[in-house]
């Protein structure tokens, strides 16, 4: 009964700390641009009548794959089947897409409670869900109105890590689930090879004491099971043998052979030697077989710069606010929780032992837990997108924490209070006010009478005209106008788009003049819809003021551009004239 408990917990406070967001997602808005390309790429698979990777509007109507797997497609399909046949498959996609939220802050509470009841009392675990669903760096990607997978990414990678805490034992069961569990979280986005990863990793710690052979094999057997057979059902757009290293492909299928075959290694040392004399041939052949991979893919090891060349990649992820470093009081909004728990990790490295073999394994344990969560900080310090990870570390060791102080103090109940007081206002409230004082000045100017709301919500009346033909806007924009309207658009932020977000970034940077500029004429455009903001547009911030951009903000576009109307949200329509 304490689960499903959790869940609502977590889930009701998802809601709560959301109720800012909740007027304009009920009117019909979505708060990230992914969310409406994710429904947009849904819808175009029910028309097909199977789910597709594509989406055939973009890149001026030539179609842009977008990079993801299809396993959270799949999982709204089913959120949003049941409702489809009384309100329409629109509606329902987007009826189970706000709904992702919540239901996914759920389990997160879920899963990191249950990955701390071994090490917590039971009396704590309610911290975790709480924990999971107010700490700025979840909340961010947690807020309503956003369809992606960043919340179930956690989920599964959690679950992993709880999975293999229960293997520890020489538990062959939970060894096995940890693998499907980690294979599930590699198809669902690779972003999570890394700490799926240093998570099997604790078993080779542990086998280097206690021979689970056995045991690594089921979770290296279940990770290559799961992602031999995704691969089957969700193959790249070029088909089983096309090598992508941003989406489940054949890739990480050779990494879970690699693994299986390390393992089964590790299974005939043991059984051969024994384990003190198979201990540095063990971790040689794990090594070797991870560095095999590496040097088959080496791009992998580039993370998102290995997908394209080194100056496309500067101008694409440049723009990208998820991909910028976080900096100032952000660093304590986001990863303050984090820090925190590599501290408390560091602490119990440091602590003074009880004494004997086990207290000093325990002790070399919470050195690698203490690695692990530094390396989560280091990533959420580069790239925003990566902020998640240690919140999640900090939520699952919060119920440990608070029981560790009261064992510490039981003899003095009121100190005992006071520190588990003092550790939820840290972890809990600090973060949480910081973010209220952190809010954007570009936000607050934006909203000022000078400048329109730029909302497109009801931009599709004024891009009639423009129905089926390709229409020059900002790359950011494309996701909601292809899901709104019938227009194509030029170009967007998603990887395998790369060319049409560039000759779009082209677009706007050109300098007009009497005749159409080269760069507007190579996208294919024949309309333009722009519309005024507050902050310089990004793209073209390191030009002088006589770009596209900058004459069409200043109200005064070339002669080629006709204006044919605009809205009450600042949106101004253009049509190119030849």
């Amino acid at each position: 009964m304490m689960y499903p408990l959790l869940f609502l917990l977590a889930a009701a406070l998802n809601i709560v700390a959301g109720a800012h967001q909740w007027p304009g997602v009920l009117a019909g808005s979505l708060n990230d641009p992914d969310s409406y390309m994710r429904l947009l790429r849904l819808e175009d698979g029910i028309r097909a009548g199977h789910l597709v990777i594509t989406v055939a509007r973009d890149d001026s109507g030539a179609g842009v794959m977008v990079e993801w797997s299809r396993l959270l497609d799949m999982v709204l399909w089913l959120l949003a089947a049941p409702f489809a046949p009384f309100i329409g498959w629109h509606r329902a996609l987007y009826v189970a897409g706000v709904a992702l939220g919540p239901l996914g802050v759920g389990a997160l509470g879920v899963v990191c409670a249950w990955v701390a009841e071994p090490f917590a009392a039971r009396r704590f675990l309610w911290a975790a869900a709480v924990a999971a669903a107010l700490l700025p760096g979840l909340q961010a990607f947690a807020i309503p109105g956003v369809v992606h997978y960043h919340i179930l990414l956690l989920v599964l990678i959690v679950l992993t890590v709880g999975c293999v805490a229960r293997a520890w034992h020489d538990n062959i069961t939970y060894g096995l689930l940890a693998g499907v569990s980690g294979g599930f979280a590699i198809w669902l986005t690779p972003e999570t090879m890394p700490f799926v990863l240093m998570a099997f990793a604790v078993l080779l710690l542990r086998w280097l004491y206690v021979p689970l052979g056995k045991t690594i094999t089921a979770c290296a057997a279940g990770f290559f099971d799961v992602l031999s057979i995704a691969l089957m059902i969700d193959p790249p757009q070029g088909g089983w043998g096309v090598p992508e290293i941003d989406r489940l492909s054949l890739v990480y299928v050779v990494l879970g052979m690699l693994l299986l075959a390390g393992a089964g290694g590790l299974w005939l040392l043991e059984a051969r030697w024994r384990l003190k004399h198979a201990r540095p041939l063990g971790v040689a052949l794990m090594v070797l077989a991870v560095a095999a991979w590496v040097a088959m893919f080496p791009k992998v090891a580039m993370g998102p710069y290995g997908i394209m060349p080194a100056a496309d990649a500067r101008k694409f992820f440049g723009v990208i606010a998820q991909q910028q470093p976080v900096r100032g009081l952000d660093l304590l909004v986001y990863l303050g929780p984090g820090a925190l728990a590599l501290a408390y990790a560091l602490w119990r490295v440091a602590a003074r032992p009880d004494g004997g073999i086990v207290a000093g394994r325990a002790r070399w344990l919470w050195l690698y837990i203490a690695v692990c969560d530094a390396v989560a900080l280091v990533l959420g310090v580069q790239f925003m997108l990566f902020v998640e990870f240690a919140p999640a570390a900090a939520a699952v060791l919060l119920p440990v924490a608070l029981s560790e102080m009261s064992l510490r103090f039981e003899a003095r109940p009121a100190l005992a209070m006071v520190s588990r007081l003092g550790l939820l206002l840290a972890v809990l409230l600090v973060p949480v006010a910081a973010a209220g004082l952190n809010k954007p000045p570009a936000a607050q100017g934006a909203a000022g009478a000078d400048y329109p709301s730029c909302n497109l919500r009801e931009i599709a009346p004024l891009l009639v005209p423009a129905a089926g033909q390709p229409v020059l806007a900002g790359a950011d924009a494309a996701p909601e106008l292809l899901y709104r309207t019938q227009v194509e658009t030029v170009g967007s932020l998603y990887h395998h788009g790369l060319q049409g977000y560039l000759r779009d970034r082209a677009a706007w940077r050109a300098t007009p003049g009497a005749q159409v500029p080269a760069a507007v004429l190579a996208t294919g455009a024949r309309f333009v819809l722009f519309c005024p903001t507050a902050a310089r547009y990004p793209l073209v911030a390191d030009l002088p003021k006589v770009t596209l951009w900058d004459v069409l903000e200043a109200g005064n576009p070339p002669a080629w551009l006709q204006p044919l109307g605009s809205n009450a949200q600042g949106w101004r329509l253009y049509k190119i004239t030849f």
